[in-house]
């Protein structure tokens, strides 16, 4: 069903495509040539992989509502993909793409203007029952409700990866950083970002404080990875990290490092610190 939740995404990314297209349009050509915060990528190879996401996600959608949840012909089974095991690929498949498909920032801009208004028509043309049909994505099947999720998380995240790299004033969208947490808390989506670490034996359970924005918690054992909303009975966590939901959506893509943070004075911990060396390891990238 359409719920209050989804109807909220849905506006948000309706909010920030429209602000990200606005932002793009801009851009001098040196803007666009100039490295992002994304190791290879250029900020107009930022804008050639959201344009590739953003027209998967349609597809997927499409043929979700047309009954097909199986792979397109060439893509693994779901339940395969994580962002180390895909990096190297979408990496170099974003470059191909800005170098000879769209060339010019015009041809981008077109492509991201057509998708962008694709996407949010179709998800707005969905009924209650069409939400949650079985949908495809390389890392876990899941529903035209999960793919909007997938497109809040590219959208507040490489428009930060593109913009920040022009302008250290930009943050990731605060409404959207609150939202992401359901994003985090997703089994199907968060093995994309998670490292679970096979050596770690006894359990580490880790607090989130996002300040005026409900918390987290992580549970971490045996290779297994769990991230659920903050109880109200805390005394168990090992150790707190406070921090804002912006920066902590940085943190948890490994945009930013915890202890660097800490250092700063931008987030900071309670509890045992030795339990707190974990988080890095656990979150290496998206």
């Amino acid at each position: 069903m359409t719920t209050a939740k989804t109807l909220e995404i849905l506006d948000t990314v309706e909010r920030l495509s429209s602000d990200m297209l606005g932002r793009f349009e801009n851009l001098t050509q040196a803007d666009w040539e100039a490295p992002s915060r994304c190791h290879m990528w250029s900020v107009k190879d930022v804008g050639s992989h959201m344009a590739m996401a953003f027209g998967f996600y349609l597809n997927m959608v499409t043929r979700s509502i047309e009954g097909n949840e199986m792979p397109p012909e060439g893509r693994p089974d779901p339940g395969i993909a994580n962002a180390k095991s895909f990096a190297d690929r979408l990496a170099s498949r974003a470059i191909e793409i800005s170098e000879n498909d769209l060339t010019t920032p015009k041809a981008l801009m077109d492509r991201l203007s057509e998708l962008e208004s694709s996407l949010l028509a179709t998800w707005r043309s969905l009924s209650d029952e069409q939400w949650d049909l079985p949908a495809y994505h390389p890392v876990n099947q899941v529903s035209p409700r999960g793919l909007l999720h997938w497109k809040l998380l590219e959208t507040s995240i490489h428009c930060w990866d593109a913009l920040n790299a022009l302008d250290h004033s930009y943050v990731v969208d605060r409404e959207a950083a609150v939202l992401l947490r359901e994003v985090w808390k997703s089994s199907n989506i968060n093995r994309w970002f998670t490292t679970p670490d096979p050596d770690q034996v006894d359990p580490v359970t880790l607090d989130i404080d996002l300040r005026d924005a409900p918390g987290l918690r992580i549970i971490s054992q045996r290779g297994n990875l769990e991230i659920i909303d903050r109880p109200e009975d805390q005394s168990d966590a090992d150790a707190v990290i406070s921090t804002d939901p912006s920066l902590f959506a940085l943190l948890v893509t490994a945009r930013a490092n915890l202890e660097t943070a800490i250092e700063e004075g931008r987030a900071s911990v309670a509890g045992d610190r030795n339990a707190v060396r974990w988080f890095n390891n656990w979150f290496q990238g998206a």
